[in-house]
C-alpha cells in the first residue's frame, strides 16, 4: 500500500491522505472546497458508540496567496467546522472528541490570517468593550456575552487552543508528524515525503483557471422591477447541489445582494447581473455560507451601499481585515456604509424600507424585513438568516447555569421571528446553531420558504410551507422594463458625451432592448446590421479582460470603420441597447467630436491591459483616467520625485526601491509612490537606475474605485514584504 495518497479534485483543490500517522490533508481551500470533499467522497458518515459523524480532513494546506485569478483562494472556515463540529472534533464528549487539534499548514502570513479569520468566524466579537462599541446598552451587551457563551460551550477560546500550525519557512525539510516530512519548493508549491515516496502539490491555478462551483446553475436573465424577491440560494454551507441561503431584492430596477455566499459571482453571472449594477448588499453575519463572497465585491469600478447593524458591520469587518491583512478602518472606504438601527425602519428608496431584528447565534446576526410600500399597495418580505430553535434558546434561560440568558431575552427574539410578512423565507437547518419549522407552526404570515438545509424537508413539514427554486421569484411589483433602460442608457452616454444634450442622445435610443445568451460573439453581428451595441446588463469578455455593463462595445472598431479581428464573447447572459452607426457618427461629427473620440482610442487598448485597471473599471472611467494622465521623463540616478497627490506606473527605465539595509530593482509596469497615496507609515526610497518614462495617474480617481484600491493594497503588501 503507497505511504502517500495523492488525487486532484477540481483545479486548486486536491486530497492528501498518510495513513501511517493519520492525517488527511485538504490541499488548497477556496470557498466551497468542502462541497468539493463531499461530492467526490472524502466526506462520509460513520457511527461510532451509537453517536453517527462524518469523516473528513483533519489538514488544511495553504495558499501563499489570498487571491488567484481574482478569488479567494484561502477560507478555511468551512473546512475547519467540518471537523469541530461535523466531525465531532470540539464537541465535548464526542466519541470523535480524541484531544487533536485540526493543522493550518503553510507560509507564516497565510497560517497567521487564516488563525484570525477562523477566530472571528467561531466568535465573532468576544468582549464587552468590543459590543459596547458597536453601541449596545449594558444590559443587552450581558445578555448577548451570556449567549455567545453557551454557544461557546462555556469558554471563547484563543485561535491556537483551537488549531494547530505548521509554518513552513523555505525549502529544507520539516517534520509535520512522525515520518511526515514538507518543505516549500515555491510560491503555493510543496513537497510531501514518506520514507523513499514523494508527492508535489501546486495550489496555483493556471492562467485563466478559475475555482469552480460544486453546482450547475441555468442562465436567466433577470427582469428589472420596481419591487421583487429572488430566490438566489435556499441550501447551506454543507449543500452540494445549491447556493448558500441568499436572495436578491430588486428595488426601482437595481439588485441588491442578501447577503454574499460562496460563488455569489457565478450567482451574478448566471443572472446577467454584472458586478457593477450591484446597487447595494444587506448582510445577515459573517460565517463563510453568507460572506465568503465579500471579497469579491471590493473588486468594482465603484463602491456599493452597505446595510447592516453597526453589530454585524463591526463584525463582519473585523472578519473581513483577519482575511485579507487590511485595517478596517481601510475596509470601510470600500462600501458606502448605511448603519441601521435594530427594530427601527430605514429608507431604502422612496417606497422600500428595511427593518433589522437581533438574531441569536454564535456571530453577530440580524434577520431583515423589507417593506414595499406605495399608494395602497403595501408588501412585506422577510429574510431570516440565520435564527435559532426555540427549544435551545430555551436552555440557555437556566438560571442556574453560569451564563444564561432572560426570559425577555428569549420572548422579544421568538416574537421577531414570528412578524407577519407576505413572504417569509426561514432558515430551517436545525441543530444547535440553526432555527426548526415547528416554532412556526403558527406563524401569520402569507407564504412560508424553508431554506438553509442541505437535507430535504419531510413532508409534513411541507404542508404549510414551500421550498423555492433558484431563480424564482415572489412579491413583483413590475416597472416599464424599456423605459427604464432608456434612461440608463442616456445616463450612461451623457457621462460618456457630457458636452451634448439629453434630447439630442435621446435619439440614439429608440431601439428594443435584445437578451443575448451565453457565449454569443457579439461584434460581427452589430457591425453587419449597422449598430453598436451598448452592454445594459452582464459583462461581455475580449481576450480575457471583462467589460462592464454600460460599455459601448466595439466603439472604437466602429467609428474608425475597421474590421472586426477579435471577437467580444457575452459570459452569461445579458442584455444590450443597439445605437445606430450612422446616427452615432453623424451625431459626433454635427459637434466636431468624431476625430476627437478616435483618437481617444489611440492609447486606450494599453490602457484597459493594465493589471490595475481591470477591475470593473467602464470605459468612461478609464477614458477619464486617461485624459488627467500625464507621462514625465526622469534621468537616470536620480530620486523618483512625482507630481502632487499621483500615482506612477514605470513603463521604460528601471527603478530601485531602497529600505534600510534591503533593496529592491523593479521594472516595466510597476508602481511608483504607493505608500505615500495610501497613507502608509511604512516607506522607502525610489531612485532611477537608467533613463525613465513615468505614467502619472489621478491618486484621489483611482482611490475611489474599490478594485483599483484593493490591487494597490495588495501591491503595497507585496512591496513591503520584499523590503521589510
Amino acid at each position: 500500500m503507497a505511504e502517500l495518497i495523492y488525487e486532484e479534485l477540481a483545479p486548486g483543490i486536491s486530497w492528501l491522505e498518510i495513513p501511517k500517522v493519520n492525517l488527511r490533508i485538504l490541499c488548497g481551500c477556496p470557498a466551497d472546497a468542502v462541497k468539493h470533499l463531499t461530492s467526490k467522497g472524502k466526506i462520509s458518515l460513520v457511527t461510532e458508540n451509537g453517536v453517527s459523524f462524518e469523516t473528513g480532513p483533519n489538514a488544511i494546506l495553504l495558499a501563499d496567496d489570498f487571491l488567484q485569478n481574482g478569488l479567494p483562494a484561502n477560507m478555511a472556515e468551512f473546512p475547519v467546522l467540518q471537523m469541530f463540529y461535523k466531525q465531532g472534533q470540539i464537541i465535548p464528549n464526542h466519541p470523535n472528541n480524541k484531544g487533536e487539534r485540526p493543522i493550518l499548514i503553510g507560509n507564516a502570513n497565510a497560517v497567521q490570517s487564516q488563525l484570525q479569520y477562523i477566530y472571528r468566524g467561531n466568535y465573532g466579537l468576544t468582549t464587552p468593550e468590543e459590543l459596547i462599541d458597536c453601541g449596545i446598552s449594558l444590559e443587552d451587551t450581558a445578555e448577548i456575552m451570556a449567549m455567545k457563551m453557551q454557544f461557546a460551550f462555556g469558554r471563547i477560546q484563543p485561535p491556537d487552543a483551537l488549531l494547530a500550525t505548521c509554518v513552513i519557512k523555505d525549502s529544507s525539510w520539516q517534520s509535520l508528524r512522525g515520518d511526515l516530512l514538507v518543505s516549500r519548493t515555491g510560491t503555493s508549491q510543496y513537497q510531501f515525503k514518506m520514507g523513499s515516496e514523494c508527492i508535489d502539490v501546486d495550489l496555483t491555478l493556471k492562467e485563466g483557471e478559475t475555482y469552480p462551483p460544486p453546482y450547475k446553475l441555468p442562465d436567466q436573465l433577470l427582469p428589472r422591477d420596481k419591487f421583487s424577491v429572488w430566490h438566489t440560494g435556499e441550501g447551506d454551507g454543507w449543500d452540494c447541489f445549491r447556493p448558500c441561503m441568499a436572495s436578491i431584492l430588486m428595488i426601482e430596477g437595481e439588485p441588491y445582494l442578501v447577503d454574499a455566499g460562496p460563488n455569489v459571482h457565478y450567482t451574478l453571472e448566471v443572472l446577467g447581473i454584472d458586478l457593477s449594477e450591484v446597487a447595494g448588499i444587506f448582510q445577515t453575519h459573517a460565517h463563510d455560507d453568507h460572506f465568503a463572497g465579500l471579497p469579491y465585491l471590493l473588486q468594482g469600478g465603484s463602491k456599493i451601499k452597505y446595510f447592516a447593524s453597526s453589530l454585524v458591520r463591526k463584525s463582519t469587518f473585523q472578519k473581513l481585515s483577519d482575511l485579507i491583512s487590511l485595517p478596517v478602518e481601510e475596509i470601510e472606504n470600500f462600501f458606502e456604509i448605511v448603519d441601521l438601527e435594530f427594530d427601527n425602519w430605514t429608507n431604502i428608496t422612496r417606497s422600500v424600507q428595511v427593518q433589522p431584528r437581533f438574531s441569536p447565534h454564535p456571530v453577530e446576526t440580524n434577520i431583515y424585513y423589507f417593506r414595499y410600500q406605495e399608494g395602497g399597495e403595501k408588501k412585506i418580505f422577510g429574510h431570516l438568516a440565520d435564527i435559532v430553535s426555540s427549544a435551545v434558546l430555551g436552555r440557555m434561560k437556566n438560571p442556574e447555569a453560569k451564563y444564561h440568558i432572560s426570559e425577555d431575552f428569549f420572548d422579544k427574539t421568538l416574537q421577531s421571528y414570528l412578524e407577519h410578512s407576505d413572504v417569509k423565507k426561514i432558515d430551517a437547518g436545525g441543530g444547535m446553531i440553526h432555527g426548526e419549522v415547528v416554532d412556526f407552526a403558527n406563524d401569520p404570515s402569507g407564504k412560508l420558504i424553508l431554506a438553509h438545509s442541505s437535507l430535504p424537508f419531510p413532508e409534513d413539514q411541507l404542508t404549510s410551507a414551500y421550498t423555492a427554486e433558484f431563480g424564482t421569484s415572489d412579491l413583483r411589483v413590475p416597472l416599464d422594463h424599456e423605459k427604464f433602460f432608456q434612461d440608463k442608457a442616456l445616463q450612461w452616454l451623457q457621462q460618456r458625451l457630457p458636452s451634448l444634450k439629453k434630447e439630442e442622445l435621446r435619439e440614439l435610443v429608440t431601439k428594443q432592448t435584445e437578451e443575448i445568451p451565453r457565449g454569443q460573439q457579439i461584434l460581427t453581428r452589430a457591425h453587419e446590421s449597422g449598430y453598436i451595441p451598448l452592454l445594459l446588463t452582464g459583462r461581455v469578455e475580449l481576450n480575457g479582460l471583462l467589460h462592464p455593463a454600460g460599455t459601448l462595445l466595439g466603439e472604437a472598431i466602429a467609428l474608425a470603420d475597421l474590421q472586426v479581428s477579435q471577437e467580444m464573447v457575452s459570459v452569461g447572459p445579458v442584455r444590450i441597447l443597439p445605437i445606430s452607426l450612422n446616427s452615432y457618427r453623424e451625431l459626433l461629427k454635427k459637434h466636431k467630436l468624431l476625430k476627437k473620440r478616435i483618437s481617444l482610442f489611440k492609447d486606450y487598448d494599453h490602457f484597459r491591459t493594465l493589471p490595475m485597471l481591470q477591475y470593473g473599471l467602464s470605459d468612461d472611467q478609464l477614458i477619464s483616467l486617461l485624459k488627467k494622465s500625464d507621462r514625465i521623463n526622469l534621468k537616470k540616478n536620480q530620486p523618483v520625485l512625482l507630481p502632487k497627490n499621483t500615482l506612477g506606473l514605470l513603463e521604460a527605465g528601471e527603478i530601485q526601491f531602497l529600505a534600510s539595509n534591503k533593496t529592491l530593482k523593479v521594472t516595466e509596469k510597476s508602481l511608483l509612490g504607493l505608500s505615500n497615496i495610501l497613507g502608509k507609515p511604512f516607506t522607502w526610497k525610489e531612485q532611477t537606475i537608467k533613463k525613465c518614462q513615468v505614467l502619472c495617474f489621478p491618486a484621489g480617481n483611482l482611490l475611489q474605485a474599490p478594485g483599483v484600491r484593493w490591487f494597490l493594497q495588495r501591491a503595497y503588501q507585496d512591496y513591503y514584504f520584499q523590503l521589510s
